[in-house]
């Protein structure tokens, strides 16, 4: 087992999550009902709806998601656009679940879900039109593997979108453990400089980069809100990620208060 996969798999409670949510949800759960479990990136939901809108832009038709996890950006896509998506994830267990959770939700066209190596990826040449990495660069510490494997699967014309988390101006102030990485060791940060000069070392094209610092750090307030609040959540995030989840959502806030980290989406082609 790789450390990244003991980071996502260790805590995971499987069969209370697939429990809780047919017990109270016989109908199926909704995406807001999942997003506890399934949107653990930071800017939740809302992030994702954010980028679902990409695919709109894009008229895409075969969409890859690396780094899928629970498969919550792709729920949320597929609610906005039809498409053919297919998940790819290193963690076996998360994908086992992210299929559950896709017959839950929608039994009528689940995604394929795919365990694999976003360094490494195991799909032919010229296969999607476009690929999302959503708070997955984090973990890879080849990054140009991974963007040089993204453009050889990569029709002519076709786009990837980062959605990723970088250093910010004092990474010296960053607090562990975060949702990704428990200890330094297993995160890999790189600043928005390194990660220009990283799709310029390839030739990919920067389109677009916009900065989500401000509504990410405003979205894990809210969520600081929320959590103050007396309640008894049918799933929650430490069902992922173990009791530590409360101080990685601490450490997350004083992180993007301090600028340790920076949140920022890449559009290439």
């Amino acid at each position: 087992m790789t450390s990244i996969d003991s980071h996502y798999s260790q805590s995971l409670q499987s069969e209370k999550i697939i429990s809780r949510l047919n017990t109270a949800y016989p109908d199926g759960p909704n995406l807001y009902h999942l997003a506890p479990i399934d949107q653990l990136h930071i800017g939740g939901i809302k992030a994702s709806e954010k980028l679902s809108q990409r695919l709109i832009d894009f008229k895409a038709s075969k969409v890859l998601d690396i780094g899928s996890g629970l498969g919550g950006l792709l729920r949320v896509c597929k609610n906005h656009y039809p498409a053919f998506y297919v998940g790819l994830d290193i963690t076996h267990k998360l994908n086992k679940i992210n299929r559950q959770l896709n017959k839950l939700h929608d039994k009528s066209s689940p995604s394929m879900i795919v365990t694999g190596n976003g360094q490494q990826l195991p799909f032919a040449d010229q296969s999607f039109d476009l690929i999302i990495l959503q708070h997955s660069l984090l973990n890879m510490p080849d990054k140009i593997s991974a963007l040089k494997e993204c453009q050889r699967i990569l029709i002519p014309g076709g786009h990837i979108i980062l959605h990723e988390v970088l250093t910010g101006n004092h990474h010296e102030t960053m607090q562990f453990p975060v949702p990704w990485a428990r200890h330094p060791a297993l995160s890999h940060l790189i600043s928005t400089r390194d990660m220009n000069d990283l799709v310029n070392s390839t030739s990919l094209t920067i389109r677009s980069m916009e900065d989500w610092t401000a509504e990410a750090l405003s979205w894990r307030n809210r969520q600081t809100n929320k959590q103050k609040k007396p309640q008894t959540p049918v799933v929650s995030p430490s069902m992922i990620l173990g009791s530590e989840f409360t101080l990685m959502g601490k450490n997350v806030q004083r992180n993007l208060e301090n600028d340790a980290i920076r949140i920022v989406e890449w559009v290439l082609s």
